[in-house]
């Protein structure tokens, strides 16, 4: 009987916080902004969705890792365009007593692209559904919509004003460097990623942090080592996904102090794990 009412206590305790969290969770900030003034028929863009948070406050990267929930964005693409697919920045870590999390802290900056069909007439509606979990001590679950009319004109069309401003948070989208070599290559319980023919990358004897795509694996660091030709690093098993065949996703972003950006561009990985 005891247990049982410590047991209600302890749930209606959890339940009050988890109200007062709600009630003190902060709005943040959500703005659309499109490359172009106009879109013309055949052409592509991109919209920027810029997400502001008060300070003290975080939310999850699409893996969060040890704590918190993932952010995710649903674009609903009207007949006649296609794509929706976004990019998204670098996180950071959050360490709450030695739980790892990904996180994303200050402003934050979305680029999603879209391609126009030939037969497109009319203006362009497009709306995105966005969900993230807010947290300081506790994590709240918000939810924003975000929505965009941009014209069609047959003419080529100036880029938008603001444009430049979010374009400058490109910086932290981790780069495709599809001209360089990467394999993935177990190595005892570990598995080794070497890198060559990078143009830009981790300096020899620095370090790095690989934030795993998959949910639930959890970020390492780790020293960069030479290999002839190139660079490589030793990361655990654990970072690896199993299905359906295990390959190594995620990102790679040089050592750097929180909130500085870091002294190369992050290095988005994506390869199989080969024998």
């Amino acid at each position: 009987m005891k247990r049982a009412r410590a047991l209600c206590l302890t749930l209606a305790w959890a339940l009050a916080l988890a109200a007062a969290a709600r009630a003190q969770a902060p709005d943040v900030r959500v703005s659309a902004i499109p490359e172009y003034t106009a879109v013309h028929p055949g052409g592509t863009f991109r919209v920027a969705v810029r997400l502001r948070l008060p300070a003290g406050w975080h939310i999850g990267w699409l893996n969060p890792g040890a704590d918190g929930l993932a952010t995710t964005i649903a674009w609903h693409v009207p007949a006649g365009l296609s794509g929706g697919t976004t990019e998204w920045p670098y996180p950071e870590t959050d360490d709450a007593g030695g739980e790892i999390s990904h996180v994303y802290r200050g402003t934050v900056v979305l680029f999603s692209s879209f391609a126009v069909g030939t037969g497109v007439a009319g203006p362009v509606e497009l709306s995105g559904d966005l969900n993230w979990g807010i947290c300081r001590i506790v994590c709240v679950q918000q939810h924003h919509t975000v929505t965009i009319t941009v014209p069609v004109a047959r003419d080529v069309a100036a880029r938008s004003s603001m444009w430049a401003e979010a374009a400058a948070a490109m910086r932290l989208l981790p780069m495709r460097e599809r001209s360089a070599g990467f394999d993935a290559i177990p190595e005892g319980d570990s598995v080794r990623l070497a890198m060559t023919g990078l143009r830009a990358g981790p300096a020899p004897g620095s370090w790095v942090t690989f934030f795993p795509l998959e949910p639930g694996r959890r970020s390492v660091v780790v020293p960069v080592r030479t290999i002839p030709g190139g660079i490589a690093v030793l990361l655990p098993r654990a970072v690896v996904s199993g299905a359906p065949t295990a390959r190594l996703s995620g990102v790679l972003v040089a050592a750097h102090a929180p909130g500085a950006p870091p002294p190369m561009r992050a290095l988005a990985v994506d390869v199989p794990v080969t024998k």
